[in-house]
């Protein structure tokens, strides 16, 4: 699945990357400060490069995907995209099996949901991120254990249920909200101001994203 996945999410963003002009493609990417959406690009290709080339130390940390963008700084989208076709088929042979690294179908959704927010476009589709919903919606109360429960509800009624304490918190969310919640892509105050019952420990919300905090809002695009 990973790699079917992954496989459309490169098509898709690959299609909307080729139509950008150089003014969209130098446009800030608000969920990845200091990138703008040719940095986003130039991160992708180069994860799937660095996939086929074995060249994987440092992975998925800061000092690895600042690599792949100052290394492709300077080349062009359809440069970019070529590589990437190159690259791709290593990447989709690796996912289906893979236990250790970077998880890069998971990497791609959620760039691609970072540069329809900072472009200003629609949000991306339900079937293209929720099957990484239904694996991700549980981490947020990955460390609760039976100090407490945490159960989330989206709006088609799909319900996770973490911990096991007898003190229950209630979270009824949009889907897409927590798919990008809980890629650490919503701020604290964002994600306080769902509709939660009771209000939620700060535990919770600090831990809400499996990349921790962040406190500056996100743009949130229209359905």
């Amino acid at each position: 699945m990973l790699d079917a996945i992954y496989r459309a999410a490169r098509d898709r963003i690959g299609n909307l990357a080729a139509g950008l002009g150089d003014h969209q493609l130098r446009t800030p990417v608000p969920a990845t400060p200091g990138w703008t959406v040719h940095d986003v690009l130039a991160h992708l290709v180069g994860g799937a490069a660095d996939v086929l080339a074995g060249r994987l130390d440092g992975a998925p940390g800061d000092s690895w995907t600042a690599r792949h963008v100052a290394e492709r700084r300077d080349h062009p989208v359809e440069e970019l995209l070529a590589e990437w076709e190159r690259a791709a088929p290593a990447v989709e042979a690796s996912l289906p099996k893979q236990h250790t690294g970077p998880n890069l179908a998971a990497d791609a959704i959620c760039h691609e949901a970072d540069l329809h927010e900072a472009l200003g476009l629609p949000r991306t589709d339900r079937a293209h991120w929720q099957p990484l919903l239904e694996v991700m919606a549980r981490f947020p109360g990955r460390r609760l254990g039976d100090t407490a429960t945490l159960v989330i509800i989206d709006e088609l009624g799909q319900q996770w249920r973490s911990g096991s304490g007898e003190s229950v918190t209630q979270l009824r969310a949009d889907g897409y909200e927590l798919m990008r919640g809980v890629f650490s892509r919503r701020s604290r105050r964002q994600i306080a101001g769902w509709d939660w019952s009771p209000e939620p420990p700060s535990a919770v919300v600090d831990g809400f994203g499996a990349f921790g905090p962040r406190d500056d809002d996100q743009p949130v695009p229209t359905g």
